[in-house]
């Protein structure tokens, strides 16, 4: 993870029905409820025609007050009368539409159809762009809502042509923040060829940055650099997955990694461990072993410096879990806390933990639940 841990994910929704042969997600309520008016899973959402209007609510987004949603899609309408595209629903007096129609009143037919919209909502302001590109937009209004809006996608009147949703995204924002910083901090944008694409400045009476990450690629890959007012500067060795409207915070530690093994080919593979997040590290059933050992390590991610005197200790569950240093690739001595007197840049540290198997009510299987943590100095 580098110098800036993940705080608050940005990511709310993200489907490439282009690429993806997955059916809709429950969340969406479709209003008919009727399959034969849409299909998923062969190259797009397709929505189509009927009687009655078609609509398709992302139903998470009504309690969601500030997001961005993002649309690329195909309809062009070869009948008067024939409408598609974004809605915000209210009611039937209070509601906002991102329309694509054909209009025959023109000397000249206008089809109006936009590769791609974008839904902006900051509370009870919602506002409209489009994009050839999905990466320079132009605006198209505003409005201003009150109530508990249903919002998604559209399809009225009476035509043949369906409307071919290819990929929907939905961000807390635009923008990645870096929190936790002091007054005279400088933050650098890096991507994964180390680059370094723009810098920010922590300003009096702020501890947060911002990038705007609308004309990176998403998800965006790389890191961060910090250098502080007294001169010292962090930067990770790896890259990692940013979304729009993730919230960063700084802070310079080891990375915490577990052993997995793949059970078809046996071979091992490594899992990052996120703070503050539960992980589930397998079953301990009745009938077989009464302990389970996971292989752990920490590792350095940084370019320069080393982590000094870290470390790892169980605050809870104890009693059935306990930690050891690896010793030749086998536990060493179980206790409840091991120290790693150094970790340099770009090495590992590695550790076992050993898990009890509880006696449950069932007699079937038991849950051990445990938290470790992970203290250091960073030179």
């Amino acid at each position: 993870m580098g110098v800036a841990r993940l705080k608050e994910s940005g990511r709310i929704y993200e489907e490439d029905f282009a690429n993806s042969n997955s059916s809709l997600d429950f969340k969406w309520e479709v209003l008919p409820n009727d399959p034969a008016r849409y299909d998923a899973g062969r190259g797009s959402l397709v929505l189509k025609h009927g009687s009655d209007p078609l609509y398709m609510f992302y139903k998470p987004l009504t309690d969601i007050k500030q997001f961005v949603m993002d649309v690329r899609n195909s309809y062009n309408p070869d009948t008067e009368g024939c409408y598609g595209g974004v809605i915000v629903f209210v009611d039937e007096h209070n509601f906002m539409e991102i329309e694509e129609f054909l209009d025959m009143s023109l000397p000249t037919p206008l089809l109006k159809t936009y590769p791609w919209i974008r839904l902006v909502r900051d509370y009870n302001y919602y506002t409209a762009y489009w994009s050839d590109d999905g990466l320079l937009w132009n605006i198209i209004g505003s409005v201003e809502l009150a109530g508990a809006p249903k919002i998604g996608l559209y399809l009225k009147g009476d035509g043949d042509h369906p409307m071919q949703v290819q990929y929907i995204r939905i961000n807390k924002g635009t923008s990645v923040a870096v929190d936790n910083l002091t007054k005279g901090t400088v933050v650098d944008l890096i991507d994964k060829n180390g680059i370094v694409l723009e810098s920010r400045v922590c300003r009096s009476e702020e501890t947060v940055v911002h990038f705007d990450m609308g004309q990176y690629s998403y998800p965006f890959e790389g890191n961060f650099g910090v250098k502080l007012p007294d001169g010292n500067r962090f930067q990770a060795m790896d890259s990692i997955k940013l979304f729009r409207g993730d919230q960063m915070y700084f802070e310079v530690t080891p990375d915490l990694y577990y052993k997995e093994s793949n059970p078809e080919t046996g071979e091992d593979f490594d899992v990052l461990l996120y703070p503050n997040t539960d992980r589930f590290l397998g079953y301990l059933t009745a009938g077989g072993s009464a302990t389970q050992e996971v292989r752990m390590f920490a590792k350095n991610p940084m370019m320069s410096g080393e982590f000094r005197d870290v470390t790892f200790a169980l605050t809870t569950g104890t009693e059935k879990v306990q930690i050891a240093p690896d010793v030749g690739g086998i536990p060493g001595a179980f206790s409840y806390s091991i120290t790693a007197f150094s970790i340099s840049p770009g090495a590992s540290y590695p550790f076992w933990l050993r898990m009890e198997r509880e006696e449950s009510q069932d007699r079937y299987a038991s849950q051990v639940k445990f938290s470790l943590q992970m203290y250091s100095t960073y030179i």
